[in-house]
């Protein structure tokens, strides 16, 4: 049997037109609900995603992401992975899901 890591999100807002979620464990079918049910004010202009605590992605995880994006979209705000693990880095190179996050150098 797999470990599993309960997905933690952290929310900060670093100023009035920014949040920014800091996701760990794993993100995966067992927990997409949780990133699901994050409300997007419209107010905000910026979402920064940390994913550099993610041990774990499965492709209900990316869909996730991709539902976050579209959901930061519509709230007139932008989407920035701002903190990526190798691995998951290399996840989303897989995908093709870096042409759509704008990752970070590295």
């Amino acid at each position: 049997m797999l470990d599993k890591n309960p997905l933690r999100v952290e929310v900060a807002t670093p100023d009035p037109m920014t949040v920014r979620l800091a996701l760990s464990g794993d993100l995966d079918y067992g927990t997409v609900s949780e990133l699901a049910a994050l409300p997007l004010d419209r107010g905000i202009r910026q979402l920064d995603v940390d994913l550099s605590g993610l041990s774990f992605i499965d492709s209900s995880g990316l869909a996730a992401l991709i539902r976050l994006y579209h959901q930061a979209e519509r709230a007139e705000a932008v989407l920035r992975v701002v903190a990526v693990t190798p691995y998951l880095r290399n996840v989303l190179r897989m995908t093709a899901l870096d042409r759509l996050f704008s990752l970070p150098p590295g």
